[in-house]
């Protein structure tokens, strides 16, 4: 019997080998290694994680909340930092989706007849 969890470990150990993950790791010291880039990602993670927090509660978002994530946006899409961890982490990103659609392929391909 095989065990798909071999695998997927094995996968997980590879991905830390590919380039779209050694840009992520050198873009997120990057922004570690710089005091003003670092706290604007706290900043801006701990917004997120708010206003996520704020919807799911099926709570609309204040005037100040909203005037305050853009103000924290506009940060981040000046700093450099920033910037080249959030380009490597969609480069990473991009490769694991397409990682999950050849994973989900045989899924889909069950319910062809199904669904035509």
């Amino acid at each position: 019997m095989v065990n798909i969890y071999d695998a997927t470990n094995q996968l997980a150990s590879d991905l830390q080998e590919i380039d779209e993950f050694k840009t992520l790791q050198v873009a997120i010291d990057g922004v570690k290694n710089n005091a003003e880039s670092s706290d604007l990602f706290k900043k801006m993670d701990k917004m997120q994680n708010t206003i996520m927090n704020v919807q799911s509660q099926g709570q609309e978002l204040t005037q100040e909340m909203q005037e305050e994530y853009k103000n924290l946006n506009e940060q981040v899409q000046k700093d450099p930092q920033i910037l080249k961890l959030l380009e490597a982490e969609q480069g990473l990103y991009n490769t694991v989706e397409e990682v999950q659609k050849v994973i989900t392929q045989p899924i889909n391909d069950l319910y062809k007849g199904l669904r035509n």
